[in-house]
């Protein structure tokens, strides 16, 4: 075995030694205009980066899945939902908490559009009779015949005393035989006890009380209020779904909700609320990572200081190296600000990733140059060879990782490519003023002084690295079996596709869109089908609904394209049925308590005279008087409870209570008298909300197809979006983007990795000259991998598309340390390293380049701790390896080598009088 020595007269010698002379001579050029730089790229920075929390914006264009999904948002212009999940057992109390909300969405047009939580008529228009089925219009016809009595009273009343005024005069002037009007007045029973506990409950209520609705006369089961609400699960969870404005407001109009549903908690309380969507989803994923980061980066810098302070028994170079780092931080943020403009959820991480590493720089030139000064050289001699000498390792390994980052542009995952600019190209920004700036701090100070009166000091480590320099044999056993027994767990290994699985554990929107997902049959994902017309529309919805992998469809094809002749009979004929029907405007005054109180009470006695009578013949009658009886008993006890301003308070409530029930009414029937039967259900007829949704600019037709398992899953995605390819190939919406997007990831880390090592292999060639060289340079990396394949299949610590990352920067991080080490042996051609500087600058930068990634450990995004216990553990392997089996391997082949040479030169290298390096 051969290395060439080392030597001062190549060409990046030759540019290191002009640097280092230009920094004696003009030091002042290389400090200030630096610092002057750094201030002006962080203002840069501060002024204009941005956050991009958009998943699918980290895919180019240029991928056809891609395109086909970017087509169809250009043809629906509308955002993706923010879903507002709301449960309980209380059913009343589920649709009290989305009515108020959804009043409030309504009102803040600016940041919310096309708000849903329920299909009333006044919301579906002017043909909203036509969205109804045949049968159940026929229902609505029979209803309204029967109630007819009762609705023309109604009608003329505008308040709670007018209203319960006419319920007694009935009651008083009922016959005891039965006849259409009775029946209608008992029908009714039910519907009025529903009014008096909801105008009961308003009082105790802060905000506006929403109107009880007209299922509450018509029809005030549970199950005819779920057909109107966006309800499951027999009424225990509601949903209101709403949009951004626009795809920019999404940010904003997450906040906002949030505010407004803390706002509606504190009048509805009791519930579990809950928020999710794909904007929440993301919008805490960002938010969380930033959180991560910013911890992780203030750990990292803390404790790579430290490390090297208790590395080096010092603090003034520490903490030069530290403030170096920071101003190569500063210029990489404006680095980053001027060439990318943003950080998505992948290049987030990336501050403390440089950290980790570029100190690394740093502690070799300062492990050099401190050795130099002890060995009795001057400040200018000293800190000339550590440039030269080290600084070719510096500059090699610089390139090497740099390197590793850089492949990843060559990629196809635009995230990917940006992460590899960032980063690769802020390792290579961090390099300039660690061999700029930082020898000009290091010319400055007492330590300088100190070590030239220290001298030579006996080192533990000298001591330490002999035990496997004197047994190099039993550590090549000693690793090959670690080896064999890390290859028998690598079948173990797998990689998770799950990305609700990266989020952090117990993210309210993760833990809700599980809930969705097992409890109702739709999803906040769903795929999508665009069909360029109505027959192919009709054929893609009838398609779908058979595959057993889909849970439900939804379009406005089987409205727009079935035969509505019947239904216009049917609609036309309820618009007759209504004919003379005129409701009053409702009254605007505060409720007269006195009066109120007077007509309930009389109203309380014909109820309890109505149960008498009928208590032996009807006993389900009876029951019901008796609980519509309790309920005015306790509003009547409640309503003149407190002192005046609590009065005053009850009044205004009421009033209020009173409008909207009067108004949501007249509006009803205002829009069922209205109904438009010229002609059969039009594209504009349907309201806007739908319109957007279903209908593109062009005309073409969205068939939304919800999946019936889990398709973060990955089997259960492959099977969803399989199906739905046979039937159009073109499909497109989250699952599909979902599936690409993880696929394109793990295919482009896979790539990087190849392309990094490649180029590593040539940079390696290139500063050696020498192909056995190479061949232990990536020795400790390809140790260090096996080591961690073996710890991630025993530990079953799965690969997922955050800590894949580890593919490429594990070669490139890991081959520094066989640089460093080749490079001290090219230097001395001895394999005794660990005790010199360069042992102790493999240890000590090895540690900060773990404590860099491990920082990230601490996250609660599970995706970024993972890639930090990953990475932790994978240059840890790598720098045993690298300090361990490296040296060893060296010994063998040096003694080999020897044995073939003359007796003259059988002997091993002296370390000689001066200290260790």
């Amino acid at each position: 075995m051969k290395i060439e020595k080392l030597n001062d007269t190549n060409l990046v010698a030759r540019c290191l030694t002009a640097v280092a002379q230009a920094i004696f001579r003009r030091r002042r050029w290389f400090l200030y205009p630096q610092l002057v730089l750094f201030v002006i790229c962080v203002l840069y920075t501060w002024k204009n980066l941005e956050f991009d929390t958009k998943r699918s914006n980290l895919v180019g264009s240029n991928k056809r899945y891609h395109q086909i999904y970017l087509a169809f948002r250009q043809e629906f212009q509308t955002a993706d939902d923010l879903v507002v999940v709301v449960e309980s057992e209380d059913a009343e109390k589920n649709r009290q908490y989305v009515e108020r909300l959804g009043a409030r969405l309504e009102t803040e047009t600016n940041l919310f559009q096309h708000v849903f939580y329920k299909g009333d008529l006044n919301m579906l228009g002017s043909k909203a009779l036509l969205f109804v089925p045949d049968d159940d219009l026929q229902e609505l016809q029979r209803r309204l015949q029967d109630y007819r009595p009762f609705i023309q009273q109604f009608s003329r009343t505008t308040n709670l005393v007018s209203l319960f005024d006419m319920i007694n005069a009935k009651f008083r002037t009922a016959p005891r035989e039965e006849n259409a009007e009775n029946k209608s007045l008992i029908n009714a029973i039910p519907a009025l006890e529903r009014i008096v506990r909801q105008a009961n409950d308003c009082l105790s209520r802060p905000g506006t009380p929403p109107s009880p609705g007209v299922t509450a006369l018509f029809n005030p089961g549970a199950a005819a209020e779920q057909q109107v609400y966006v309800s499951f699960k027999g009424g225990r969870i509601f949903l209101v779904t709403a949009q951004a404005a626009s795809a920019d407001l999404n940010r904003d109009a997450v906040d906002r909700m949030r505010q407004l549903m803390e706002q509606t908690r504190l009048e509805v309380p009791g519930l579990n609320i809950g928020f999710t969507g794909e904007p929440v989803l993301e919008h805490d994923e960002m938010r969380q990572s930033q959180k991560d980061t910013t911890l992780a980066t203030i750990v990292s810098l803390v404790i790579c200081a430290l490390i090297f302070i208790y590395g080096y028994q010092e603090t003034g170079r520490p903490i030069k190296a530290t403030l170096c780092l920071v101003v190569g931080l500063g210029y990489t943020m404006g680095f980053t600000t001027l060439v990318v403009g943003h950080l998505n959820i992948l290049t987030i991480t990336f501050v403390p990733i440089l950290i980790g590493l570029a100190i690394d720089f740093g502690v070799h030139l300062i492990s050099r140059y401190e050795e130099e000064l002890r060995h009795g050289k001057t400040e200018k001699e000293a800190l000339t060879k550590a440039m030269v000498y080290t600084g070719q390792g510096i500059f090699t390994g610089a390139l090497t990782t740099a390197g590793a980052f850089l492949a990843m542009i060559l990629t196809d995952f635009k995230g990917i490519q940006e992460m590899g600019i960032i980063c690769g190209g802020g390792l290579l920004i961090c390099l300039i003023p660690m061999l700029t700036l930082l020898p000009v701090l290091l010319l400055r100070g007492q330590q300088n002084a100190i070590d030239h009166v220290v001298g030579d000091r006996p080192s533990t480590r000298a001591r330490l690295e002999n035990l496997w320099l004197d047994r190099p044999v039993t550590v090549t056993v000693v690793t090959a079996a670690l080896c064999g027994l890390a290859a028998t767990q690598l079948n173990r290994t797998y990689f998770d596709y799950n990305l609700l699985n990266m989020q952090s554990k117990g993210l309210p929107a993760v833990e809700f869109e599980h809930k969705l997902i097992q409890s109702t049959p739709k999803s906040v994902i769903f795929a999508v089908m665009v069909a360029t017309n109505l027959p192919q529309a009709l054929e893609f919805e009838n398609r779908a609904k058979a595959l057993p992998t889909v849970a439900g469809v939804e379009s406005m094809t089987r409205f727009l394209g079935e035969d509505q002749t019947r239904k216009l009979g049917l609609v036309s004929e309820i618009k007759a049925d209504l004919t003379g029907l005129r409701f009053l405007e409702p009254d605007t005054a505060d409720v007269r308590l006195a009066e109120l109180t007077s007509t309930m009470y009389s109203f309380y006695g014909y109820l309890g005279a109505a149960h008498d009578a009928v208590a032996t013949e009807d006993p389900k009658l009876a029951a019901m008087l008796a609980k519509a009886r309790i309920a005015v008993g306790e509003f009547r006890k409640d309503v003149l409870e407190g002192d005046r301003a609590r009065l005053g308070s009850h009044a205004q409530k009421l009033a209020a209570f009173q409008q909207a029930l009067f108004k949501d009414l007249r509006q009803t029937f205002e829009t069922l008298k209205n109904q438009d039967t010229s002609a059969p259900l039009r594209v504009q007829d349907l309201p806007r909300s739908l319109r957007d949704r279903f209908v593109g600019l062009s005309g073409k037709h969205l068939v939304m197809v919800y999946p019936k398992e889990d398709v973060w899953q990955r089997d259960h995605q492959t099977r969803f979006i399989a199906d739905l390819r046979e039937i159009d190939q073109n499909v497109t919406g989250t699952p599909v983007q979902l599936y690409e997007y993880t696929t394109l990831l793990k295919k482009s880390y896979e790539q990087a990795a190849k392309y990094a090592f490649v180029a590593i292999v040539i940079m390696v060639f290139i500063h050696f000259r020498n192909l056995i060289s190479v061949l232990l340079a990536m020795v400790p990396v390809g140790i260090g991998f096996l080591w961690l394949g073996g710890f991630m299949g025993f530990f079953a610590v799965p690969l997922n598309p955050a800590n894949i990352m580890m593919l490429p920067l594990v070669i490139g991080i890991g081959v520094t340390n066989g640089i460093h080490i080749l490079n001290r042996f090219a230097e001395e051609q001895t394999p005794s390293l660990f005790s010199r500087s360069t042992g102790k600058a493999v240890l000590v930068s090895g540690l900060t380049s773990i404590a860099g990634f491990g920082s990230l450990a601490l996250a609660q995004h599970q995706g970024i701790r993972s890639l930090g216990e990953v990475m932790g553990i994978g240059l840890a392997t790598c720098m045993l390896a690298g300090l361990t089996f490296l040296p060893a391997l060296l010994t063998l082949l040096l003694r080999y080598q020897n044995r073939n040479r003359p007796s003259g030169d059988n002997a091993r290298s002296p370390l000689g009088r001066e200290e260790p390096r």
